[in-house]
């Protein structure tokens, strides 16, 4: 099962051009959903880092670790259960404004639940956000290149067509993204 999992990140353009969808991958949404929920544990996890990497390593996440420090685990858990709405419509917009853009560029030749599917798997290279410093532009510029390869794979569409959507969504992803992960 690992490596099914792991042959859409290994290649991206084999994986997603025999991908016959039909129906929304419920799936993927919940494997998606999960890593969101995942992404600020993996963060204190660093956090606790501090101590043996020193205290410049992460200085603009200190604020952030701070925070963390005056939250129980439980509270984490509990503040990303309450999330866990957010992170699915999110995802569901995301795929939305991605379908519109394929749409009015002409490059839409699969269905909706595709185009969810690329969007739930290229969620975890938002993992990248978690290192300081150049986090957050290196996981949008990766996931911005995941989701050109899927799209236009299980669109079967020109680049032409698929590189002005990942365009407009990348600026829209790198302003969710520092807002979300400073």
């Amino acid at each position: 099962m690992l490596v099914t999992i792991l042959d859409a990140y290994v290649n991206p353009s084999q994986f997603f051009a025999t991908q016959q969808i039909t129906r929304v991958p419920l799936r993927a949404l919940f494997f998606a959903v999960l890593v969101l929920t995942s992404i600020p544990f993996v963060r204190i996890g660093l956090g606790n880092l501090v101590g043996t990497l020193g205290a410049n390593y992460f200085a603009p996440y200190s604020v952030i670790f701070a925070f963390s420090l005056w939250q129980t685990p439980l509270a984490a858990m509990q503040q990303q259960v309450v999330l866990v709405p957010f992170y699915a419509l999110g995802i569901v917009f995301l795929t939305t404004f991605l379908h519109l853009l394929l749409w009015l560029a002409k490059g839409k030749n699969a269905s909706y639940a595709a185009t969810m599917l690329c969007v739930c798997y290229a969620v975890p290279c938002l993992y990248l956000s978690v290192f300081p410093y150049s986090g957050t532009i290196t996981a949008a510029l990766y996931m911005s290149i995941f989701l050109a390869y899927s799209l236009k794979s299980v669109h079967q569409t020109l680049w032409s067509r698929v590189l002005p959507v990942v365009a407009v969504n990348f600026s829209l992803l790198f302003m969710v993204c520092k807002v979300l992960f400073p």
